[in-house]
Protein backbone atom coordinates (compact mmCIF):
# COMPACT_ATOMS: atom_id res chain seq x y z
CA UNK A 1 0.00 0.00 0.00
CA UNK A 2 0.95 3.55 -0.70
CA UNK A 3 2.47 5.00 2.72
CA UNK A 4 2.17 8.52 1.09
CA UNK A 5 -1.02 9.33 1.97
CA UNK A 6 -0.35 11.05 5.04
CA UNK A 7 1.94 13.82 3.37
CA UNK A 8 -0.21 16.58 3.97
CA UNK A 9 -0.59 16.45 7.78
CA UNK A 10 -2.97 18.27 9.75
CA UNK A 11 -1.67 20.97 12.32
CA UNK A 12 -2.78 18.29 15.53
CA UNK A 13 0.22 16.35 14.35
CA UNK A 14 3.89 18.31 13.61
CA UNK A 15 5.38 15.38 13.70
CA UNK A 16 9.11 16.00 12.75
CA UNK A 17 10.31 13.75 9.51
CA UNK A 18 11.09 10.68 11.36
CA UNK A 19 8.31 10.25 13.09
CA UNK A 20 6.11 10.93 10.21
CA UNK A 21 8.07 8.32 8.50
CA UNK A 22 7.51 5.81 11.93
CA UNK A 23 3.70 6.96 12.07
CA UNK A 24 3.14 6.38 8.32
CA UNK A 25 4.40 2.75 8.45
CA UNK A 26 2.99 2.42 11.34
CA UNK A 27 -0.79 3.22 10.30
CA UNK A 28 0.18 0.92 6.57
CA UNK A 29 1.05 -2.11 8.76
CA UNK A 30 -2.16 -1.41 10.54
CA UNK A 31 -4.25 -0.96 7.87
CA UNK A 32 -2.71 -3.97 5.66
CA UNK A 33 -3.15 -6.58 8.72
CA UNK A 34 -6.36 -5.90 9.14
CA UNK A 35 -7.52 -6.09 5.60
CA UNK A 36 -6.21 -9.53 5.66
CA UNK A 37 -7.88 -10.30 8.22
CA UNK A 38 -11.15 -9.20 6.54
CA UNK A 39 -10.03 -11.37 3.80
CA UNK A 40 -9.66 -8.41 1.41
CA UNK A 41 -6.95 -7.69 -1.57
CA UNK A 42 -5.56 -4.30 -1.78
CA UNK A 43 -5.71 -4.21 -5.39
CA UNK A 44 -4.32 -0.32 -6.23
CA UNK A 45 -3.35 2.52 -4.34
CA UNK A 46 -4.67 4.28 -1.61
CA UNK A 47 -6.47 7.67 -2.03
CA UNK A 48 -6.35 10.48 0.52
CA UNK A 49 -9.81 12.21 0.55
CA UNK A 50 -9.55 14.65 3.32
CA UNK A 51 -7.18 15.75 5.46
CA UNK A 52 -7.33 18.69 7.91
CA UNK A 53 -7.41 20.07 11.31
CA UNK A 54 -9.85 17.38 12.30
CA UNK A 55 -9.16 13.96 10.41
CA UNK A 56 -7.58 12.09 7.83
CA UNK A 57 -9.33 9.92 5.62
CA UNK A 58 -7.92 7.47 2.94
CA UNK A 59 -9.99 5.71 0.13
CA UNK A 60 -8.23 1.87 -0.45
CA UNK A 61 -9.28 -0.35 -3.30
CA UNK A 62 -9.94 -3.67 -2.63
CA UNK A 63 -10.90 -6.80 -4.93
CA UNK A 64 -14.22 -6.61 -3.22
CA UNK A 65 -15.01 -2.81 -3.41
CA UNK A 66 -13.59 0.20 -1.76
CA UNK A 67 -13.04 0.56 2.00
CA UNK A 68 -11.91 3.60 3.85
CA UNK A 69 -9.50 4.37 6.64
CA UNK A 70 -10.11 7.63 8.66
CA UNK A 71 -7.61 8.70 11.63
CA UNK A 72 -9.33 11.30 14.02
CA UNK A 73 -8.05 14.24 15.66
CA UNK A 74 -7.27 14.31 19.60
CA UNK A 75 -10.72 15.81 20.09
CA UNK A 76 -12.31 13.08 18.50
CA UNK A 77 -10.22 9.78 19.69
CA UNK A 78 -13.56 8.82 20.92
CA UNK A 79 -14.90 8.28 17.39
CA UNK A 80 -13.64 4.67 16.54
CA UNK A 81 -14.83 3.31 19.57
CA UNK A 82 -17.94 4.60 19.50
CA UNK A 83 -18.82 3.61 15.86
CA UNK A 84 -17.79 0.37 16.60
CA UNK A 85 -20.05 0.35 19.78
CA UNK A 86 -23.09 1.75 18.16
CA UNK A 87 -21.77 -0.31 14.58
CA UNK A 88 -22.21 -3.81 16.84
CA UNK A 89 -25.67 -2.38 18.50
CA UNK A 90 -27.39 -0.92 15.53
CA UNK A 91 -26.14 -1.92 12.37
CA UNK A 92 -29.12 -0.95 10.18
CA UNK A 93 -28.06 2.33 11.27
CA UNK A 94 -24.21 2.80 11.03
CA UNK A 95 -21.39 1.66 8.79
CA UNK A 96 -20.16 -1.72 8.57
CA UNK A 97 -16.72 -1.60 10.65
CA UNK A 98 -13.82 -3.24 9.67
CA UNK A 99 -11.45 -2.64 12.29
CA UNK A 100 -10.91 0.23 14.85
CA UNK A 101 -7.55 0.87 16.51
CA UNK A 102 -9.78 2.32 19.87
CA UNK A 103 -6.50 4.35 21.46
CA UNK A 104 -5.39 5.67 18.27
CA UNK A 105 -8.93 6.25 17.08
CA UNK A 106 -8.50 4.92 14.02
CA UNK A 107 -11.25 3.05 12.23
CA UNK A 108 -11.24 0.72 8.72
CA UNK A 109 -15.04 0.79 7.26
CA UNK A 110 -16.59 -0.50 4.63
CA UNK A 111 -17.58 1.94 1.33
CA UNK A 112 -21.00 3.36 2.54
CA UNK A 113 -22.28 4.20 -1.27
CA UNK A 114 -25.54 4.98 -1.57
CA UNK A 115 -26.90 8.97 -1.49
CA UNK A 116 -26.72 11.53 0.65
CA UNK A 117 -30.50 12.94 2.50
CA UNK A 118 -29.17 15.73 1.15
CA UNK A 119 -29.70 14.51 -2.60
CA UNK A 120 -33.18 13.23 -1.64
CA UNK A 121 -36.44 15.62 -0.88
CA UNK A 122 -38.68 12.43 -0.17
CA UNK A 123 -39.79 14.36 3.11
CA UNK A 124 -41.14 10.98 4.30
CA UNK A 125 -37.30 9.92 4.32
CA UNK A 126 -36.21 12.69 6.42
CA UNK A 127 -38.75 12.01 8.74
CA UNK A 128 -37.86 8.42 9.04
CA UNK A 129 -34.76 9.61 9.71
CA UNK A 130 -35.03 11.71 12.78
CA UNK A 131 -37.16 9.09 14.43
CA UNK A 132 -34.68 6.43 14.03
CA UNK A 133 -32.12 8.53 15.09
CA UNK A 134 -34.14 9.11 17.86
CA UNK A 135 -34.94 5.85 18.73
CA UNK A 136 -31.01 5.00 18.37
CA UNK A 137 -30.54 7.95 21.41
CA UNK A 138 -33.56 6.28 23.37
CA UNK A 139 -31.80 2.98 23.80
CA UNK A 140 -28.67 4.80 24.42
CA UNK A 141 -29.96 6.39 27.22
CA UNK A 142 -28.92 2.93 29.34
CA UNK A 143 -25.86 3.33 28.35
CA UNK A 144 -24.25 6.81 30.00
CA UNK A 145 -22.02 5.17 31.69
CA UNK A 146 -20.48 2.59 29.40
CA UNK A 147 -20.13 6.20 26.82
CA UNK A 148 -18.32 8.32 29.35
CA UNK A 149 -16.04 4.99 29.73
CA UNK A 150 -15.19 5.07 26.20
CA UNK A 151 -13.63 8.63 26.90
CA UNK A 152 -17.25 10.40 25.02
CA UNK A 153 -17.23 14.33 26.29
CA UNK A 154 -18.85 14.60 29.18
CA UNK A 155 -21.56 17.60 28.46
CA UNK A 156 -24.20 16.12 31.25
CA UNK A 157 -26.24 19.30 32.56
CA UNK A 158 -24.09 20.05 35.26
CA UNK A 159 -20.79 19.81 33.77
CA UNK A 160 -22.76 22.36 30.68
CA UNK A 161 -23.95 24.75 33.35
CA UNK A 162 -20.30 25.20 34.77
CA UNK A 163 -18.83 25.16 31.27
CA UNK A 164 -21.31 27.83 30.31
CA UNK A 165 -20.74 29.95 33.24
CA UNK A 166 -16.77 29.80 32.72
CA UNK A 167 -16.89 30.18 29.00
CA UNK A 168 -19.78 32.21 28.26
CA UNK A 169 -17.56 35.61 28.14
CA UNK A 170 -14.27 34.11 26.04
CA UNK A 171 -17.33 32.64 23.49
CA UNK A 172 -18.11 36.41 22.91
CA UNK A 173 -14.67 37.91 22.41
CA UNK A 174 -15.05 35.01 18.71
CA UNK A 175 -16.56 38.01 16.69
CA UNK A 176 -19.81 39.37 18.59
CA UNK A 177 -20.10 42.93 18.62
CA UNK A 178 -20.07 44.87 22.03
CA UNK A 179 -24.23 45.14 21.74
CA UNK A 180 -24.41 41.46 21.30
CA UNK A 181 -22.06 40.37 24.25
CA UNK A 182 -24.03 42.84 26.65
CA UNK A 183 -27.37 41.08 25.32
CA UNK A 184 -25.54 37.08 25.90
CA UNK A 185 -24.05 37.82 28.94
CA UNK A 186 -27.77 39.11 30.02
CA UNK A 187 -29.06 35.90 29.36
CA UNK A 188 -26.46 33.83 31.58
CA UNK A 189 -28.94 33.03 34.47
CA UNK A 190 -31.61 32.17 31.88
CA UNK A 191 -29.37 29.64 30.25
CA UNK A 192 -28.55 28.38 33.30
CA UNK A 193 -32.28 27.73 34.27
CA UNK A 194 -32.78 26.50 31.35
CA UNK A 195 -30.05 23.55 31.56
CA UNK A 196 -32.06 22.23 34.98
CA UNK A 197 -34.97 22.21 33.55
CA UNK A 198 -33.75 20.07 30.65
CA UNK A 199 -32.34 17.92 33.15
CA UNK A 200 -35.73 17.55 34.96
CA UNK A 201 -37.20 15.81 32.04
CA UNK A 202 -35.12 13.29 30.05
CA UNK A 203 -32.19 11.81 31.23
CA UNK A 204 -28.69 12.21 28.93
CA UNK A 205 -28.02 10.44 25.84
CA UNK A 206 -25.71 10.55 22.92
CA UNK A 207 -25.54 13.46 20.81
CA UNK A 208 -24.59 12.84 17.27
CA UNK A 209 -23.03 16.96 17.59
CA UNK A 210 -23.58 17.20 13.75
CA UNK A 211 -26.71 15.31 12.38
CA UNK A 212 -26.77 17.61 9.17
CA UNK A 213 -28.30 16.05 6.20
CA UNK A 214 -24.80 14.91 4.70
CA UNK A 215 -23.77 12.53 7.19
CA UNK A 216 -26.57 10.83 7.20
CA UNK A 217 -27.28 8.23 3.91
CA UNK A 218 -29.69 6.06 1.82
CA UNK A 219 -27.50 3.18 1.58
CA UNK A 220 -29.77 0.16 0.25
CA UNK A 221 -33.08 1.41 1.59
CA UNK A 222 -30.88 2.01 5.32
CA UNK A 223 -30.61 5.21 6.92
CA UNK A 224 -27.13 5.60 7.87
CA UNK A 225 -25.97 7.71 10.51
CA UNK A 226 -22.19 8.20 10.28
CA UNK A 227 -19.37 10.76 11.71
CA UNK A 228 -19.56 10.86 14.65
CA UNK A 229 -16.51 12.79 16.02
CA UNK A 230 -18.44 15.92 17.66
CA UNK A 231 -20.50 13.36 19.27
CA UNK A 232 -20.99 14.13 23.39
CA UNK A 233 -22.87 12.65 26.17
CA UNK A 234 -25.77 15.42 27.12
CA UNK A 235 -29.16 16.41 26.42
CA UNK A 236 -30.13 14.06 23.38
CA UNK A 237 -32.44 16.80 22.44
CA UNK A 238 -29.57 19.08 21.20
CA UNK A 239 -29.50 16.78 17.57
CA UNK A 240 -32.02 18.10 16.61
CA UNK A 241 -30.65 22.03 16.22
CA UNK A 242 -28.01 20.60 13.42
CA UNK A 243 -30.98 18.81 11.67
CA UNK A 244 -33.74 21.69 11.52
CA UNK A 245 -31.30 24.37 10.19
CA UNK A 246 -31.00 21.08 7.16
CA UNK A 247 -35.05 21.18 6.85
CA UNK A 248 -33.79 24.54 5.14
CA UNK A 249 -33.10 22.00 1.87
CA UNK A 250 -36.65 21.45 1.86
CA UNK A 251 -38.11 24.68 2.09
CA UNK A 252 -38.79 27.63 -0.25
CA UNK A 253 -39.19 30.32 2.37
CA UNK A 254 -38.74 30.68 6.38
CA UNK A 255 -41.95 30.07 6.92
CA UNK A 256 -42.08 26.95 5.24
CA UNK A 257 -39.17 26.11 7.32
CA UNK A 258 -40.84 26.52 10.45
CA UNK A 259 -44.08 24.96 9.70
CA UNK A 260 -41.55 22.12 8.52
CA UNK A 261 -40.24 21.87 11.87
CA UNK A 262 -43.57 22.01 13.51
CA UNK A 263 -44.27 19.09 11.28
CA UNK A 264 -41.43 17.25 12.27
CA UNK A 265 -41.39 17.45 15.96
CA UNK A 266 -43.72 14.40 16.47
CA UNK A 267 -41.92 12.20 14.60
CA UNK A 268 -38.61 12.71 17.07
CA UNK A 269 -40.79 12.97 20.05
CA UNK A 270 -42.48 9.50 19.77
CA UNK A 271 -39.95 7.68 20.99
CA UNK A 272 -39.01 9.42 24.18
CA UNK A 273 -42.65 9.07 25.29
CA UNK A 274 -41.44 6.35 27.45
CA UNK A 275 -39.72 8.93 29.61
CA UNK A 276 -41.99 11.46 29.99
CA UNK A 277 -45.52 12.47 28.54
CA UNK A 278 -45.85 14.68 25.15
CA UNK A 279 -46.55 18.05 26.84
CA UNK A 280 -43.31 17.80 28.96
CA UNK A 281 -41.33 16.58 25.81
CA UNK A 282 -42.37 19.25 23.75
CA UNK A 283 -41.92 21.68 26.13
CA UNK A 284 -38.24 20.03 26.35
CA UNK A 285 -37.35 20.14 22.91
CA UNK A 286 -38.76 23.92 22.62
CA UNK A 287 -35.98 24.70 25.46
CA UNK A 288 -33.47 22.77 23.30
CA UNK A 289 -34.07 24.96 20.28
CA UNK A 290 -32.24 27.96 22.32
CA UNK A 291 -29.78 25.87 24.35
CA UNK A 292 -28.35 23.62 21.97
CA UNK A 293 -27.01 26.78 19.95
CA UNK A 294 -24.87 28.07 23.20
CA UNK A 295 -24.25 24.30 23.80
CA UNK A 296 -22.60 24.39 19.67
CA UNK A 297 -20.89 27.22 20.47
CA UNK A 298 -19.34 26.03 23.71
CA UNK A 299 -18.10 22.60 21.97
CA UNK A 300 -16.31 24.72 19.25
CA UNK A 301 -14.70 27.38 21.40
CA UNK A 302 -13.33 24.47 23.95
CA UNK A 303 -11.98 22.74 20.80
CA UNK A 304 -10.85 25.42 18.99
CA UNK A 305 -9.20 27.79 21.61
CA UNK A 306 -5.90 25.75 21.59
CA UNK A 307 -5.26 25.81 18.27
CA UNK A 308 -7.13 29.53 17.56
CA UNK A 309 -3.84 30.83 15.76
CA UNK A 310 -3.42 28.24 13.64
CA UNK A 311 -7.25 27.46 12.42
CA UNK A 312 -7.86 31.06 12.92
CA UNK A 313 -11.07 30.43 9.77
CA UNK A 314 -12.92 28.57 12.31
CA UNK A 315 -12.35 30.68 15.77
CA UNK A 316 -15.57 32.78 14.95
CA UNK A 317 -17.99 29.25 14.96
CA UNK A 318 -18.59 29.98 18.59
CA UNK A 319 -20.18 33.46 17.95
CA UNK A 320 -22.23 32.61 14.93
CA UNK A 321 -23.77 29.82 17.00
CA UNK A 322 -24.39 32.86 19.78
CA UNK A 323 -25.64 35.21 17.27
CA UNK A 324 -27.98 32.25 15.91
CA UNK A 325 -29.22 31.59 19.15
CA UNK A 326 -30.05 35.65 20.07
CA UNK A 327 -32.01 35.17 16.03
CA UNK A 328 -33.67 32.36 17.10
CA UNK A 329 -35.06 34.39 20.33
CA UNK A 330 -35.72 37.09 18.20
CA UNK A 331 -37.81 34.47 15.54
CA UNK A 332 -40.16 33.38 18.51
CA UNK A 333 -40.79 36.51 20.13
CA UNK A 334 -38.65 36.72 23.22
Amino acid sequence: MDKHFLSEMPVWSELDQRCMADFCETVSVWINKEIAKAGLIIIGKGKQVKANDYCLVQRIPTNKGDVYFKASGPASLHESILTKHLASTFPGNLVSVIAAQEKMGWLLMKDLCGEALREKKDKKLWQRAIQEYAEIQVSEADNVHLLLSMGIPDRRMKVLKEEIFNHLAGMCTTGLSAAETVKIMSLKQELMEACDELDSILPPSIDHGDLHSNNIRLSEGRLVFFDWGDASVTHPFFSTRVFWNALDDLAASELEWLELINEFRPYYLEPWTKFASIDNLEKALLISDELACVQRALSWYLYLSPSKDKISDSFTKPAQWLQLYMEHRTLIGK
